[in-house]
């Protein structure tokens, strides 16, 4: 797709990205409920709290995809880090680029702002994922293990 543009969003972009961020929850075995999508959305852009990089295609800018960032730190390097959390493509234009262009959006907005690195995770069995963060420089940790301690559904 040669009419991708990608840009970060601010909460006016909210009813645009919702759709796209409740289809990205229902992926992951959540019910479908664009309100509790949206007011997540709001939340965080309101607050701060993430980053998110919209894809738009077409003269109208139809959002087709985002990436969901949320900013830290790595208390070794003494550096602000990004957690890559959240990456979704519509699935009417996968395969077409978009994806590409949001992880290359997201570099180099993180370049820009002096990221020491960019981390993210995803699950064993998406090798669509894998395929996309591989392409884009991305390596499995060899060197630390994950942990985590599930508090609330």
């Amino acid at each position: 797709m040669s009419d991708i543009t990608v840009r970060h969003a601010t909460v006016d972009d909210v009813d645009a990205l919702a759709p796209l961020f409740d289809g990205y929850r229902q992926f992951y075995g959540q019910p479908p409920d664009i309100a509790k999508a949206s007011a997540f959305l709001r939340a965080r852009l309101t607050n701060g709290e993430s980053k998110i990089l919209i894809a738009a295609s077409g003269r109208a800018g139809k959002a087709v995809g985002f990436v969901q960032i949320y900013p830290s730190f790595s208390s070794v390097r003494c550096r602000p880090i990004w957690i890559l959390n959240d990456v979704f493509v519509a699935s009417d234009v996968r395969r077409l680029g978009v994806g590409d262009a949001l992880m290359a959006a997201t570099e180099a907005s993180a370049r820009r702002a002096g990221v020491a690195y960019i981390m993210l995770t995803t699950a064993h069995t998406n090798q669509t994922a894998q395929r996309l963060y591989e392409r884009s420089g991305y390596e499995v940790d060899q060197e630390f293990r994950t942990y985590t301690r599930l508090l609330a559904p």
